[in-house]
């Protein structure tokens, strides 16, 4: 199809389909409320084009340059875009659906309320890129390049990011909900704010990370380093934090509801205010920590070291601590309420009304 053909179609409105473009130049160009349909775009430039409110389906698009390009309300579905150049893009409100990626230069564009989703995004190269109320979901991010790129507000969802290369990447607010950044060193990265909520952070390297405010609800850190990170009013209900490093960060106002910490280093840690209840931690070592005022209500602490922790009403009510070893800490701590312990045991269903409740 002649590029005049194809212009002309999409200018009064007329499904574009099967085309074959292949190779040809539309730098520059204005396209405007399109549908365009299993047409071909091999190799074509769209460098500094403006594409507006435009929905390809089907297209391939391998080795196609949109460098510079404009694109708003635009939606790519089922697309082939391997090899492709978007270099100093620029999305706004636009979709990639079921769309291949891969190996395509993405470096310095910018994403604002965009998604990717179950896209393929293996190899793909986003240095630099910055991202602002987007989203990737449930893509293959295999050895995806992210250094030096800027994520606002931003959302990467079940995802594999073992292999994703992250030197330099800033994150505030952003969501790694359910993916898997095992045995990563993510040291010198900000994840303020972050929800790591049923991530897999297993043997990750995250000492002297600041997760002020973030959200691992649910996640697995088994194994891993987060000894001097500064972690303020974090939430940790849930998480499996089995043998993890903790030493001398700051947990302050934590909540580590039904979490497992058993063998967890937690010794020089600031603890004030941190809640416990119902945690399992045993085997821990508190030694030295500050634990004003933290609640560790029904907690299991069988064997766990508190030598020279600092206690300020420290409230252990119902905690298992046989075996513990509290000498010689300093302050005071709150012990069980026999009449508190005897009502939380209080069922009213299993109440049986005397004489029929007559």
């Amino acid at each position: 199809m002649p590029v005049d053909l194809l212009l002309q179609s999409i200018a009064h409105g007329f499904p574009v389909r099967e085309a074959h473009v292949d190779g040809q130049v539309l730098s520059g160009l204005n396209l405007n409320d399109g549908v365009v349909l299993s047409s071909s775009f091999r190799h074509s430039s769209f460098s500094g084009a403006s594409l507006t409110g435009m929905m390809f389906q089907d297209c391939d698009f391998n080795g196609a340059s949109f460098a510079d390009a404009r694109f708003e309300k635009c939606t790519f579905v089922g697309c082939r875009a391997a090899g492709s150049d978007w270099r100093r893009a620029g999305f706004t409100q636009s979709t990639f659906m079921s769309s291949d990626l891969g190996h395509s230069d993405f470096s310095e564009t910018r994403f604002t309320q965009t998604t990717a989703m179950r896209c393929i995004l293996a190899h793909t190269v986003l240095r630099g890129a910055i991202l602002s109320q987007s989203a990737i979901m449930d893509c293959g991010l295999a050895e995806i390049v992210l250094d030096n790129a800027t994520l606002t507000n931003a959302a990467i969802t079940q995802a594999d990011l073992r292999s994703a290369r992250v030197t330099g990447m800033r994150c505030d607010t952003i969501v790694f909900s359910e993916c898997d950044l095992s045995e990563r060193d993510l040291t010198g990265l900000m994840l303020a704010r972050a929800n790591l909520s049923g991530a897999k952070l297993n043997r990750t390297n995250l000492s002297g990370v600041d997760l002020s405010g973030s959200i691992l609800t649910g996640a697995s850190l088994v194994g891993a380093d987060l000894s001097n990170t500064t972690a303020p009013n974090a939430l940790f209900v849930r998480a499996d934090l089995r043998a993890t490093q903790l030493r001398n960060a700051n947990l302050t106002q934590c909540v580590f509801t039904g979490a497992r910490l058993d063998g967890c280093d937690l010794s020089g840690a600031q603890l004030g205010m941190a809640v416990f209840t119902g945690a399992s931690a045993r085997f821990v070592s508190f030694a030295g920590a500050d634990m004003s005022y933290a609640l560790m209500h029904h907690a299991k602490l069988d064997g766990s070291d508190f030598s020279g922790s600092r206690f300020l009403r420290t409230d252990f009510h119902c905690a298992s601590t046989g075996g513990r070893l509290f000498v010689p800490e300093r302050g005071n701590a709150l012990h069980t309420v026999s009449e508190r312990a005897i009502a939380e045991l209080y069922d009213a269903g299993r109440i049986v009304p005397f004489n029929g409740g007559c």
